[in-house]
């Protein structure tokens, strides 16, 4: 579990302009970490395929490589241990952003 939400919160950071947004929110189903950040958020094109080991956007720049495997594999990670993991695009503030949900009976498990 660390391993994936270090792997996350990092990429907030790499390609964040000045800031990262995380925050923790559970009730009596859900425990959900979502984290935002202010930067470029992801490609259009891949945005629906994060996830998936090498994939490259076709508008990489050299402020967006990698072939995606270090999501892969915190998302993996984290599935593992029985999150969901969503990616899209920060409404609010405009960069990325993940949300990872587990349901509390399953945090109960780990």
């Amino acid at each position: 579990m660390v391993y994936g939400l270090r792997n996350f919160i990092g990429n907030a950071n790499k390609f964040s302009e000045k800031k990262v947004y995380i925050s923790l929110t559970s009730n009596n189903l859900n425990s959900i970490i979502k984290i935002e950040d202010d930067g470029p958020g992801y490609p259009k094109e891949i945005v629906n395929r994060l996830g998936e080991p090498y994939i490259k956007s076709k508008s990489s720049s050299k402020n967006r490589t990698g072939l995606g495997l270090g999501i892969f594999i915190g998302k993996t990670l984290l599935e593992k241990n029985f999150a969901q993991i969503n990616f899209k695009n920060s409404e609010i503030y405009g960069g990325a952003e993940v949300n990872i949900v587990w349901k509390n009976k399953k945090l109960k498990e780990i």
